[in-house]
């Protein structure tokens, strides 16, 4: 029960590497807030931790919305007297090169994937602040740290999640706030097949091409994604912050 009694907001936490997270957490012994734009989903993914035996609840959440940021985290403020982790995890993954990015994808992809990180980690710093601390994990991708072909939106806007992670990891430690990020590599959930059923299409690379790039060659389970997440959230962790941590299988050593 590493976060027995804690409070913790995962956006983006209707399916995928988010619902995992929550139930993680909820096992660790938090009170989970789901967040999520995918209603019946999110609903689901709640109720299920209820039924296992954890705390939870759904609340809708669009991340590039800054109202509802501060609507949603006030209020379990209120309700719940903190929140001490966020995990930001919310995203999507647009597949286009330089010359097929439109502005519309290119602003849609950004704000999501960076300026979502970027308006959570505002509204919860002051909530956080006034409790004595908190953790934030940021999810970042392998793709931000290496080129990968054909993902100009996505791999920019997890770049900069880098970079909000560092500056208000250093902003923000005399307040005992510490922020991480974590950068996965391919893991197992609807959104890599969505890839996948893009490269095949366009004949750029297949899944044995991923899996040859990979020492340990196999993708991940987002439960594996996920122990990460419990040691950042947690005092296993309580000497780092401003770190980015693969969840790779090895990729970037090679």
């Amino acid at each position: 029960m590493l976060l027995e009694n804690k409070v913790a907001l995962v956006t983006g936490g209707a399916r995928g590497q988010g619902a995992s997270h929550a139930r993680h957490l909820a096992d660790e012994g938090a009170r989970v807030i789901v967040t999520d734009v995918l209603d019946d989903e999110g609903k689901a993914t709640a109720e299920k931790i209820v039924d296992g035996g954890g705390l939870a609840e759904y609340v809708r959440l669009d991340v590039r919305d800054t109202a509802q940021w501060a609507s949603v985290t006030e209020d379990i403020a209120v309700r719940w007297g903190a929140i001490d982790v966020l995990v930001n995890n919310a995203g999507i993954c647009e597949l286009s090169t330089v010359e097929e990015t439109s502005d519309e994808e290119w602003h849609d992809v950004l704000d999501t994937n960076a300026g979502g990180v970027f308006r959570g980690c505002r509204a919860v710093v002051p909530i956080m602040k006034r409790n004595g601390g908190g953790t934030i994990v940021n999810t970042a991708s392998v793709q931000a740290i290496r080129g990968t072909f054909g993902y100009l939106a996505y791999q920019t806007s997890k770049a900069a999640v880098l970079g909000i992670t560092r500056s208000v990891a250093l902003t923000h430690s005399y307040d005992n706030i510490r922020v991480n990020a974590i950068a996965p590599s391919v893991v197992d959930t609807a959104m890599f097949e969505k890839e996948m059923e893009h490269f095949k299409q366009n004949e750029l690379f297949s899944f044995d091409d991923w899996l040859s790039a990979q020492p340990i060659s196999r993708i991940a389970k987002p439960e594996e994604v996920s122990k990460m997440v419990i040691f950042l959230a947690s005092d296993l962790s309580s000497y780092s912050t401003g770190g980015i941590f693969t969840v790779d299988g090895g990729l970037l050593a090679g």
